[in-house]
């Protein structure tokens, strides 16, 4: 698909999220203005809050308030773009005003402003951008120095804290791209803050300069509102329009804050500097079309996604790019979803971003070999831990961009990280792995925890409760079978000997321990009893995405999985079981309301893994049913992610509802990025799996009329593959290779 028609096909009326893939981001979950010119709603610089940035107004000859009536919102990843309609108190006189926002990869939020003449009389008249922030050194919340006005540029050093640590100091600035801008800089008492010309000091104000360009800081108390205004005059005759640009921008220091307000505002349009980037990075990722529309929006959605919530600034304990979970709290490095990130993004014709989000972690890792679960930019929140999927992650990235030197630099890193779990999460050796409490695996409030204790549920961070996990144990099972594989690739051959044996120890306690028999189900382990709990939870099937399994194992799997009495639901898979005595397809734990609740929710993050479990099964034991229950899965998954069944309108919350698919609006979270949909369109609708030596081309059966991926970057290599009903074709660089049909896979040499 042509770069320049996806930012068309992912277009619509209802979204607002705006970011360049950098520290600053406008997606505020619940905002309070959406129609108010400029950016007014918090924007987050890191996962800072930042607000406001600004708004702007127009006011006639006499000084009086055009006011602006919202007509329409037009949205796509590079753009927001606003339409009003303004008239003069008591006047029929109208002005047609168009903005177009957008934020830009240099951390520049700007507006760029259309303002036309419809009447018949020339119009004299003052645009006035504006911001207030707050100052309030003595309670420590945020505060502001160093406030400025220089050669139309008002600038400013900003504090910000959010509760849980330090401050970060940023420098920010804002100006317009017009003609001899004139400014105003007062102090005033805590209002209403509101992007309403009538909460300024100036409003009232008559004459040619309302801002009557002074200073005006000084008083018996630094703190309150700090208001800040640049204003330009402007004539219009009629018919005629003018253009106008406002930009802020943010940065750790005021020579590049003011670097990059300059640059944006030299270029004739800089939402054309948006538009450059979202198609460039569209550019850097396999082209893909298809016949089912949710998939064709879907995969380019996500790629959008992932880079809304890219960080790629280099400061404090961010050192490498990476990808956030998301927007709001989220947006910050997490250990739960960063291996997500790793398969998605290897994808990218360029390997930085995959790297970065194994790299930051190892960066920061603990002195007992932990991960940090949560990397705030100058902060370590000690308590927060997270279980993942480290080694699949990086053997796969590894499949599509080998590099001898990442191996090297994580490998001491990943050891010390296996060195913790076998120190700290199994005192009994026995080859199962602790869970200590539920938010440690990102999968709170469940059934499987309160099972061995009561009050698992009651408690925040920290032990509480000692769970063998199936999830758990699967993770390291995994990360010892990856250091094998590395060992052996560094010429560490002893050790590649000792992590087999370490691998096939869990292996074989997985397959003793957690596997019942009877009811055909791996199950956790309560440590105290020896016992399997018994509680039927999604993570159960996580051994069926590894080697664990053999062909004994997959009547179960179809029994479980493929019940729609237990997991097969209208939207599977949900959490726990709908069998389950705390089931609940609400987001409600014992009655109460929840934000994260696992007893019955579908999560992205657990339909991923269980793709990847009906897939692995359905190709290791050539079983032609799961190839189809694993296409129909992906299928269902994707097109639960879409607001009332509408191809236009793709979503992605933390969690669904497994009956009606409704998503969990009232977090306020879309865009979240904890799974790895684009890796499983990739990998099993375009059927391109990479393996040691040689890529296998085997598409599952999805039934679709047509599919076309071009530009996957393997090995240096260029692949293509179309599918046209049950054929396809494979270019290899360019060149036709082969041709074969749906169930006959093709292997390339690479």
């Amino acid at each position: 698909m042509k770069t320049e028609n996806i930012l068309h096909l992912l277009s619509r009326e209802d979204k607002w999220y705006l970011g360049g893939g950098n520290r600053l981001l406008w997606a505020p979950p619940f905002p309070l203005h959406p129609d108010a010119p400029g950016f007014w709603d918090e924007a987050h610089y890191y996962n800072y809050e930042l607000k406001p940035l600004f708004t702007w107004t127009i006011l006639d000859e006499d000084g009086q308030e055009v006011r602006l009536r919202f007509l329409k919102r037009h949205w796509d990843p590079s753009c927001l773009t606003h339409k009003y309609e303004g008239t003069r108190m008591g006047s029929k006189a109208k002005l047609q005003v168009t903005e177009r926002r957008a934020v830009l990869p240099s951390d520049v939020a700007t507006s760029a402003v259309e303002i036309r003449n419809t009447t018949r009389k020339k119009l004299r008249l003052q645009f006035v951008a504006w911001t207030t922030q707050e100052n309030a050194p003595s309670k420590e919340a945020v505060w502001l120095k160093d406030v400025e006005h220089s050669k139309g540029v008002i600038s400013f050093q900003k504090f910000l804290r959010p509760s849980v640590h330090p401050h970060v100091e940023i420098a920010c600035a804002f100006s317009l791209n017009h003609k001899s801008p004139t400014f105003g800089l007062n102090l005033s008492e805590k209002a209403a803050l509101r992007p309403d010309w009538r909460q300024t000091p100036w409003f009232g104000t008559s004459g040619k300069d309302v801002l009557g360009t002074k200073k005006q800081l000084g008083a018996a108390t630094d703190e309150g509102l700090v208001y800040m205004a640049l204003s330009s005059p402007m004539s219009l005759a009629p018919g005629q329009s003018t253009r106008i640009a406002i930009g802020f921008a943010a940065s750790p220091s005021a020579e590049e804050t003011l670097r990059n307000l300059r640059a944006a505002l030299q270029q004739s349009d800089p939402i054309d500097l948006s538009r450059m980037n979202w198609n460039d990075h569209f550019d850097s990722v396999p082209s893909f079309e298809c016949s089912d529309e949710f998939f064709q929006r879907y995969y380019w959605y996500r790629w959008y996604g992932l880079r809304l919530n890219t960080q790629f600034g280099n400061e404090g304990n961010y050192k490498r790019p990476f990808v956030c979970e998301g927007i709001g709290y989220f947006r910050a490095p997490i250990s739960y979803s960063a291996p997500c990130h790793m398969l998605e993004n290897r994808w990218m014709h360029e390997p930085e971003l995959a790297q970065g989000s194994l790299l930051t972690f190892l960066d920061n890792q603990r002195d007992d070999g932990g991960f940090r679960g949560y990397l705030d930019m100058n902060y370590f929140r000690q308590e927060m831990f997270y279980h993942a999927d480290w080694g699949n992650a990086l053997l796969q990235l590894e499949l599509v961009h080998p590099s001898q030197l990442l191996l090297e630099e994580v490998y001491e890193g990943l050891k010390k990280y296996v060195g913790y779990f076998d120190r700290e999460r199994d005192e009994e050796v026995s080859g199962l792995y602790d869970i200590d409490n539920h938010y440690e695996t990102g999968q709170e409030y469940m059934h499987r925890y309160i099972v061995v204790n009561s009050r698992a549920d009651q408690e925040s961070w920290g032990e509480v409760f000692r769970l063998k996990g199936v999830d758990v144990t699967v993770y390291i099972y995994r990360l010892k079978q990856a250091l094998g594989t590395i060992a052996e690739k560094l010429g560490k051959n002893d050790d590649a000997d000792l992590w087999k044996i370490e691998a096939e120890k869990i292996k074989a306690a997985v397959l003793e321990k957690m596997w019942d028999q009877k009811e055909e189900m791996f199950f956790d382990v309560d440590p105290a009893t020896g016992n399997r709990t018994n509680v039927k939870a999604s993570t159960c099937f996580y051994p069926y995405f590894t080697d664990i399994v053999g062909q004994d194992h997959v009547h179960g799997l179809k029994r479980h999985l493929l019940n729609r009495d237990e997991f097969w639901t209208t939207y599977p898979v949900p959490s726990s079981s709908a069998d389950d005595e705390y089931f609940c397809p609400e987001p409600e734990w014992k009655g109460k309301r929840m934000n994260c609740p696992w007893n019955g929710r579908v999560w992205p993050m657990t339909n991923s893994h269980v793709a990847e479990a009906l897939a692995t099964t359905a190709l290791s034991m050539n079983d032609k049913t799961l190839r189809k229950k694993a296409a129909e899965f992906i299928t269902r998954f994707v097109k639960m992610m879409f607001f009332d069944g509408a191809p236009e309108l793709p979503n992605c919350f933390e969690h669904y509802h497994p009956f009606t698919g409704t998503p969990s609006v009232y977090r306020g979270i879309d865009d979240y990025q904890h799974s790895w949909v684009n890796d499983l369109i990739i990998k099993y609708l375009c059927g391109i799996r990479p393996e040691e030596f040689s890529v296998v081309i085997d598409p599952f059966p999805f039934g679709l009329a047509s599919v076309t991926i071009d530009n996957v970057v393997i090995r240096g290599r260029r692949l293509k593959v179309k599918i046209e009903g049950k054929c396809f074709i494979v270019w290899l660089d360019g060149q036709h290779h082969a041709q074969s049909v749906l169930g006959k896979p093709i292997s390339i040499q690479i």
